[in-house]
């Protein structure tokens, strides 16, 4: 569960992040890393270094991964006060672009006394990327075979095969960090990081999948904690123990998402180009692809995996919502042969989700197969593949739209290996400071139950609510103010307390 680019240009409009010391506190030693000017082009002006963690953190003088970070540094360094580490989620998504759009994600004031620095945890982008393919070409061959919402047998065979062939390319290349790539370790990695640039305690704000990395870290290191914020959150001991109770709820919480969607779209009347009974013709439309492809003028041939993956990608960023709306008629009126309000109006692209991540210029799938990596090791789910298709029909019973989807994303994970070396719990330990717990109640991949239940496990925490759409919080300033008293004054919000989203899903025309 990465915060895609679309949604933290949502988050970075609300400033999202505002960090500074809660206390200057003691001295600490001076920073042992080695920064210089970065080189790549997406990171010119940032300092970059590379850190050396053990490959396994049980065999501390045994062989070495590196950590690639990249740092903003305070634009006020006589009164600089510690280091902000930031991570976008994933499992999978590289960490180092957060420095690079600092000025938009925090106020000035807090680049002028603070490092940003982003990380791509072990084996992900710059750190020692882990790859299951030797080419682009081997990798996009087989997961072409895949379907994202496989419903014939042919489609559900195929997909099976494929995932297991992809397993299996990733035992045989992936090399020494496929055992050690759980959150446990990415975790200790980070309370290393937190030394190596002198810093007592830890300042972090983790997105999505960042909210396990924080939760773990908090749990092994609770009187190493300064200020941590958790947005857009996971369930941290139902992702580790009950994984396949986990995505079934997940797909409940895509559906929540876009149930909210198109209630909000009929709401707006005018507002929202695809008002006017949008429930009942979305799922006309779901149901018309599930038969099969269709041709649709102006978008081509049209599937079923493309209509699941446009409408969960968009669900992640409440600004994309009116062109989405748009879009969505003009699907109605091509699959329905009418001719209407869509006429002549250019929709977005409609297509499935492409490729979790990738660095320009290198292998494209490196974070695919990391998602996979990390996931398989952290989430045990049922080792026998045949079961999937009934999981999948179960899912989407319930949960019509995404549950199949959801059923077999991670069916790869049936025969990847068994790693024992992982976090399970128990996620109470009782914190130096109270975590900072942040969400949204429409947010389609880390629904709002989840941070609910988040604040509930962890030992010391307050659950910060914005009703708004989105994946991760943005788009309130009543949400920046709460992280700017907690981050500089260490005052956490009264319990139960909500904040709205300054920014309508579909705002009003003229």
């Amino acid at each position: 569960m990465t915060l895609r680019l679309a949604s933290l240009r949502s988050v970075v409009a609300a400033a999202v992040l505002a960090a500074v010391a809660l206390t200057p506190g003691a001295a600490v030693a001076a920073p042992t890393l080695a920064w210089a000017p970065c080189t790549e082009e997406d990171l010119l002006g940032l300092d970059c270094t590379g850190y050396e963690v053990p490959l396994d953190h049980d065999r501390p003088r045994g062989g070495t991964t590196t950590i690639a970070l990249a740092r903003r540094p305070a634009t006020d360094p006589d009164r600089r006060i510690g280091t902000l580490f930031v991570n976008p989620g994933g499992p999978g998504g590289a960490g180092r672009f957060l420095a690079a759009v600092a000025d938009l994600l925090l106020p000035p004031e807090v680049l002028a006394r603070f490092d940003v620095v982003g990380f791509d945890p072990r084996g992900i982008g710059a750190s020692d990327p882990v790859q299951c393919f030797a080419t682009d070409e081997e990798a996009a061959a087989l997961l072409s075979r895949m379907s994202g919402v496989p419903l014939t047998a042919e489609q559900i065979s195929s997909t099976l095969r494929a995932n297991h062939e992809y397993t299996e390319a990733c035992k045989r290349n992936m090399g020494a960090l496929l055992p050690h790539m759980s959150t446990l370790n990415v975790a200790k990695d980070l309370d290393l990081l937190r030394r190596a640039v002198g810093d007592e305690r830890l300042t972090y704000v983790g997105y999505s999948y960042g909210t396990m990395i924080g939760a773990t870290y908090v749990n092994l290191f609770p009187q190493r904690v300064r200020a941590v914020i958790l947005d857009g959150n996971v369930d941290p001991d139902q992702r580790a123990n009950r994984r396949l109770a986990n995505k079934f709820d997940r797909a409940g919480g895509f559906e929540v998402a876009l149930d909210g969607f198109l209630r909000a779209c009929d709401a707006a009347g005018p507002a929202c180009a695809f008002a006017g009974g949008a429930r009942a013709k979305f799922d006309a439309m779901r149901e018309r692809l599930r038969q099969g492809p269709a041709d649709v003028p102006p978008f081509g041939t049209v599937t079923i995996d493309d209509l699941t993956g446009f409408i969960s990608s968009v669900l992640y960023d409440v600004r994309a919502f009116p062109d989405a709306a748009a879009t969505l008629q003009a699907l109605h009126e091509g699959l329905s042969g009418t001719a209407g309000r869509a006429a002549g109006v250019p929709p977005m692209a409609l297509e499935a989700l492409p490729p979790r991540g990738g660095l320009a210029d290198a292998y494209a799938f490196n974070s695919n197969d990391a998602f996979f990596a990390v996931n398989c090791a952290d989430a045990p789910l049922p080792r026998d593949p045949a079961r999937y298709p009934g999981f999948a029909a179960a899912f989407e019973a319930a949960h019509r739209t995404f549950g199949r989807a959801e059923a077999f994303s991670e069916v790869g994970c049936a025969n990847w290996p068994r790693i024992e070396e992982r976090y399970a719990g128990p996620w109470d330990r009782r914190t130096a400071r109270t975590v900072l717990v942040v969400n949204p109640t429409f947010d389609p991949a880390t629904r709002y139950d989840f941070a609910v239940r988040m604040t509930r496990q962890l030992g010391n925490a307050r659950l910060l609510t914005l009703d708004g759409f989105g994946h991760a919080s943005g788009d309130s300033a009543c949400v920046t103010g709460w992280y700017a008293r907690y981050l500089v004054e260490g005052a956490v919000p009264p319990a139960g307390t909500r904040c709205a989203q300054d920014v309508a899903p579909f705002p009003a025309v003229g």
